[in-house]
């Protein structure tokens, strides 16, 4: 079971010490917490890349979670200022657009998914961010900024699609279906 946002809320120093210590989540090399103005979780992380992005001198990440009362998540990539971000939200907040938040909930992160799945995406979109610096290209079925003229962004490609459908959420919006096989 994730680590629940609630409890991230209630003692930030005690999350940032389970991100440290699980063996459930990837590459987190530092973390501290604190709680912030208005009650908010504040965790600043530092993350590893992957064993073969490392090899291939992809950066250590420093980023900041800002987790509201309401659940409302907020990721801000901490260290040089200049770079170039593809999905980063315009100022004044300069977070990460970390997804699309009109799409079906089976293809976007919710606060019930926990602490452990937010941190996973949060990595995974900066290394994104730098594999599309160093190649122009986004690694992975890119959603487009704005809003769609109807409904939701189209889904291109088969496999999108597929996973979609094989993470669709149950009836209720907090639980997912057992995959397919």
């Amino acid at each position: 079971m994730a680590y629940p946002l609630s409890q991230v809320l209630a003692g930030p120093p005690a999350a940032a010490d389970h991100l440290l210590h699980s063996e459930a989540i990837y590459g987190v090399e530092q973390a501290s917490g604190r709680t912030g103005p208005g009650g908010a979780a504040l965790l600043e992380l530092t993350l590893r890349p992957l064993p073969a992005l490392k090899r291939e001198n992809y950066p250590i990440e420093r980023v900041r979670l800002v987790i509201r009362p309401d659940q409302t998540v907020h990721a801000f990539p901490l260290g040089l200022v200049d770079r170039l971000f593809k999905h980063r939200n315009p100022p004044p907040l300069k977070d990460l657009c970390l997804q699309y938040p009109g799409d079906d909930t089976a293809l976007r992160w919710i606060p019930e998914d926990g602490l452990e799945p937010l941190v996973t995406l949060v990595h995974r979109h900066l290394l994104y961010e730098e594999a599309w610096r160093r190649t122009g290209t986004w690694p992975a079925e890119d959603a487009p900024h704005g809003e769609p003229s109807h409904g939701t962004h189209p889904l291109r490609t088969p496999e999108m699609q597929q996973e979609a459908r094989r993470w669709t959420r149950s009836r209720s919006p907090h639980r997912r279906r057992r995959p397919r096989r």
